[in-house]
């Protein structure tokens, strides 16, 4: 009985440990976003009141300062030019209002959102996602693994 018992209990462990690994990679999956932030390098601003519900977009938030040694607005209008990619820019004041705000604590930040749902953010608050902010190959190179960053017509 006691074999039986744990067979069974290994198996359910071992369904739910695979299930969460596929739940988590399917997540981490390069997408496209939506048509409308390709081809267009000029960050788009907005207030909370205008933050998109659903869709597949770029969102960066900011403070009226920068204590950085190159300001990452620098970095991320770059990237923007490089790629003619836009991101949606929102004050962090106004960000505050928003849901978003219960999981992104900090700013400046650039949330990667997939069908109105967060997959990754930089973190304004960790030393891991400094060079992030202050390099720009290894922004392209973090953003590069979440979406597609040329946008192909067919």
């Amino acid at each position: 009985m006691k074999k039986k018992t744990i067979i069974i209990v290994s198996v359910i462990l071992i369904i739910i440990l695979i299930s969460l690994i596929l739940l988590k990679n399917n997540n981490k999956e390069k997408f496209y976003l939506d048509d409308k932030y390709y081809n267009n390098s000029s960050p788009i601003e907005i207030d909370n009141n205008d933050m998109p519900e659903s869709g597949n977009y770029i969102l960066f938030t900011y403070n009226n300062y920068c204590t950085l040694p190159i300001p990452c607005e620098y970095i991320f209008d770059s990237f923007m030019s490089k790629y003619n990619i836009s991101f949606i820019s929102i004050p962090f004041e106004e960000f505050k209002k928003t849901s978003y705000y219960k999981k992104v604590k900090y700013a400046p930040t650039v949330i990667i959102i997939k069908n109105g749902k967060i997959v990754t953010y930089l973190d304004a608050n960790s030393d891991e996602d400094l060079d992030k902010y202050q390099n720009l190959e290894e922004f392209e190179k973090w953003i590069s693994k979440y979406i597609y960053l040329n946008k192909i017509n067919w």
